[in-house]
């Protein structure tokens, strides 16, 4: 996985959701709505993406994850379904932006020991938007309702 942004995680889940719920590459338009940023805004971290090998990126068909992209993707989700699920569940605070900062500020050793003392469906990546994650974080719920 590479290390990113809070930013580049962003992107990197929508481009992840809006691909799998769609099943075919993530379009900027339907990215930019999404993200509530400028197409432009989505075309210039495309471009980003695409030079970091997390994206691969074509005019008029959208984006696509590369492996890498992927992978990040998925462990970015998953950090933010910890916090979220560490949150709500153990302190009984409702507040998903709260929950994706915290989520982008944890390490792997501090996620491991999170998910240790968490009931949490995910393991250590995030493989959504599958059935068993309708106890997951609001970006894979919200993915999963459209």
């Amino acid at each position: 996985m590479s290390e990113v942004s809070a930013s580049v995680g962003r992107y990197l889940s929508t481009i992840h959701l809006v691909s799998e719920s769609t099943g075919r590459p993530a379009k900027t338009g339907e990215l930019a709505t999404a993200l509530d940023v400028s197409a432009a805004s989505v075309t210039e971290m495309l471009g980003t993406l695409e030079a970091r090998d997390l994206a691969t990126y074509e005019k008029y068909k959208g984006a696509t994850l590369t492996d890498d992209g992927e992978d990040t993707a998925r462990e970015v989700m998953w950090k933010h379904c910890l916090a979220e699920n560490f949150l709500l569940g153990d302190l009984e605070i409702d507040d998903p932006e709260e929950a994706r900062e915290m989520g982008n500020a944890l390490s792997d050793e501090v996620a491991a020991r999170i998910r240790e003392h968490i009931d949490h469906p995910c393991a250590g990546e995030c493989s959504a938007p599958k059935s068993e994650y309708n106890e997951c974080c609001d970006d894979v719920r919200d993915a999963e309702a459209k």
